[in-house]
């Protein structure tokens, strides 16, 4: 299809200025809403056209954070506002567990959010003390998710058979390719007229296609022009160009979840040997194994686990209540909005679960979640 004649970037911008406006006015919304109420105030939520990246030191729960704010929360907001004018294609790429764990981990979300049974994957797996196994009352709860699964897998594909970049890249443009068209245009090189791609359209305008790497440093590396092996630094490149592909030609949503370089792990002291929170804290400078891919990102998120280093007390929250279920995301970079934006969160590792934190101040809300964190010692 080739475009109008005449119209220019500006006029498909303009355009797109007043749709975003007649979507709101008719109850419709241009972006899935953070679930953290909060902080909407500084970031609304996930639009279409957005390249993340999620990064913290191992064994923080990046991985589990992905899956809430990329799968879970997004799925369990579409279906219930289906009025929202959103509709979800997500496309996951397992490079650290099987589909079938990573199935049984979106089960034991649904458990608890649904019906506040806190069952981890293992025990979802009758793996426990000797002799534990599920109830026959647990099994049939199980299932009677079957249906909310099959409406999820109509969306939701998920892959840990591919881990290469280019595979990755290639088996989301397939997809983009079948359910979507080029608007052509007429340029002329060393006198030569020819037509190329000016801008993708896709089928269905409604729908937001989201991308999640788990997690980068463990893609496979790929051979260069001379059939040599790249390094993993230059892989990663190579993956976030194609994000940036994804997001800037086909308006994909994309999550890549990137570790913190090792060297984070490690305490640091003042010369009186206090802590220093901040060299702890993740950073664009500590993502692991390429830090430049930072620059690429329009978001990159950080979750810090303050128990982890024994730190008693962290930005007023006495850590030694909430231990390791206390996590503050940091929004280490917002290209369109402020950056160094901090989310106190309430984090229960075994069944994916994320919300936000009472205010520091608020110590009747505080004792609340103290308490419940005491049910689950």
């Amino acid at each position: 299809m080739s475009k109008n004649d005449g119209e220019t970037l500006f006029d498909r911008s303009f355009e797109q200025i007043k749709k975003s406006a007649e979507r709101v006015k008719s109850g419709k919304l241009n972006c899935i809403p953070l679930p953290f109420i909060r902080t909407r105030r500084f970031y609304a939520g996930t639009e279409r056209g957005t390249y993340f990246i999620t990064t913290a030191s191992s064994g923080i729960g990046k991985s589990k954070f992905a899956k809430f704010i990329s799968v879970t929360e997004p799925y369990k907001f579409v279906k219930e506002n289906p009025d929202c004018g959103i509709k979800l294609r997500i496309f996951w790429f397992c490079l650290e567990e099987s589909r079938e764990n990573f199935m049984l981990s979106l089960v034991s979300n649904h458990l608890y959010e649904e019906y506040g049974i806190r069952l981890s994957v293992k025990q979802l797996k009758s793996i426990g003390e000797p002799g534990y196994y599920l109830s026959d009352d647990i099994l049939a709860k199980v299932a009677e998710t079957k249906e909310y699964f099959a409406e999820l897998e109509k969306i939701l594909h998920v892959y840990d058979d591919v881990r290469n970049p280019t595979g990755i890249f290639l088996t989301v443009k397939r997809y983009l390719e079948a359910n979507g068209h080029w608007v052509k245009k007429k340029i002329t090189i060393d006198g030569v007229e020819k037509e190329v791609n000016d801008y993708y359209i896709p089928n269905d305008p409604e729908e937001y296609v989201m991308v999640v790497t788990d997690h980068v440093s463990l893609l496979h590396t790929e051979k260069d022009d001379n059939a040599q092996y790249k390094s993993l630094h230059t892989c990663i490149s190579d993956h976030s160009k194609f994000s940036m592909r994804l997001r800037d030609a086909y308006g994909c949503v994309v999550n890549n979840v990137q570790q913190q370089e090792a060297a984070k792990e490690k305490k640091q002291f003042t010369m009186k040997g206090f802590n220093i929170d901040e060299k702890l804290e993740p950073s664009l400078d500590g993502l692991g194994d390429n830090k430049l891919v930072g620059r690429d990102a329009n978001v990159v998120l950080g979750l810090f686990a303050p128990d982890r280093y024994q730190i008693e007390n962290y930005e007023n929250y006495d850590i030694r209540k909430y231990q390791d279920n206390f996590r503050m995301l940091l929004f280490l970079k917002m290209r369109d909005d402020i950056s160094n934006v901090r989310t106190p969160l309430f984090f229960d590792g075994a069944v994916n679960f994320f919300k936000e934190m009472p205010s520091a101040s608020d110590a009747n809300e505080l004792k609340k979640v103290h308490d419940y964190i005491k049910t689950l010692r």
